[in-house]
Order: structure tokens, then C-alpha cells, then sequence
């Protein structure tokens, strides 16, 4: 039924994904996912998707305590580790909430992840793991992204995701690993 709605089922603990131990291990990892990547290529690239006033998806409101209508401010990014895709992030953030987040707007092809683990003043959460099915918003933004159109349904996304709070402020970052990813986990470092 998730599949077809395109809901996820969000979990507290990555064992309940069914994730092989290694990709268990990057899901889990409290660290930024950005300083992570970095460490593992020559060149992290962020492409920016779009960054807009729009609508939180239905299981980010109940997360952010708002409303289907509220308005949330979303950037969609892929950062790219040496020319390959390797994760879809997802942030959001109500719109009253924007100046408890001032480098947000601001941050263009830059990392989010650098801002939010530098800044002491940011707290975060518990990560929650979902697998994303085809259906899923998020995989479909993948897909035109990526421009996937022809292609077979990509299998499920892994993902996590993280409330970061500023100010009595909130911010939710979705990090959706992509395919090309597994061959970075591969590395030893």
C-alpha cells in the first residue's frame, strides 16, 4: 500500500529498513553526511535543484507540527562525488521560521551540512531510516533530476532524515542515497 501511495514509512532504528550492515552503518552515522563524502572524493559538487516557497509533504508536516497549507521554504540539491550523483538531499523549513536560519537562502551550490555542523547554536535529533519506493515524491524528483524518464523504476532509496532545531526553530534534511553511492561506501578510510 506505501508503495503505491508513495508514502514511506519512517523508523527509528536503521535494522528496520533491511539495509545490509555497511549501508546500516552510513545511514546511522551521526556525522555530516557532506564531511563524509568529502573525505572519500577529489571533488564534491553541489548541484542545486531548486529552492522555493512550496508545501511540505504530508509526513514533514506532522514532523515540523504544521499543517498541509502552511508554507515551508525547500531546497532539492544532488551532491556529485567526482562527476557521479551519489546523494539527493531535501531540506525544509517553515517560512516563519527563516530567520532562525539566516544562511539558508544564502547558501547556493555550497553544502548545507557545513553551516548546520558548524553553528553551535543548532541541535539535532534522532535520524529516523525509511525505504523510498518509486511512488515516492522524493524518488520521483530524483528521477527528473536525473533524467531517468526512459529508464526502468530505480529499486528503493534508502534514506534519513534529521530535525535540526536553531532558535526554537526547525529544519528537517532528508539525505536520499543514491545508487552510485555504494561504490564510496566500498572505500576503507
Amino acid at each position: 500500500m506505501e508503495k503505491l501511495l508513495g508514502r514511506a514509512r519512517w523508523f527509528d532504528h536503521p535494522n528496520a529498513v533491511q539495509a545490509g550492515p555497511l549501508l546500516r552503518q552510513w545511514l546511522a552515522d551521526p556525522g555530516s553526511m557532506t564531511f563524509k563524502l568529502r573525505a572519500r572524493c577529489d571533488e564534491l559538487r553541489v548541484q542545486r535543484l531548486r529552492q522555493r516557497p512550496g508545501n511540505a509533504l504530508q509526513d514533514e508536516c506532522r514532523l515540523l507540527g504544521l499543517t498541509p497549507r502552511e508554507a515551508v521554504e525547500e531546497r532539492d540539491v544532488i551532491l556529485h562525488c567526482d562527476g557521479h550523483p551519489v546523494l539527493f538531499g531535501h531540506t525544509v523549513t517553515p517560512l516563519a521560521s527563516a530567520a532562525a536560519w539566516p544562511f539558508f537562502r544564502r547558501l547556493g551550490n555550497r553544502p548545507l551540512g557545513g553551516s548546520l555542523f558548524s553553528d553551535p547554536l543548532v541541535t539535532r535529533a534522532p535520524i529516523q531510516f525509511a525505504r523510498l519506493h518509486a511512488g515516492h515524491p522524493l524518488v520521483r524528483r530524483v528521477r527528473q533530476a536525473l533524467d531517468l524518464h526512459s529508464q526502468p523504476p530505480l529499486q528503493p532509496l534508502y534514506a534519513r532524515r534529521s530535525l535540526f532545531r536553531r532558535h526554537g526553530s526547525v529544519m528537517l534534511v532528508t539525505d536520499v542515497f543514491l545508487p552510485a553511492l555504494s561504490t564510496l561506501m566500498a572505500l576503507n578510510m
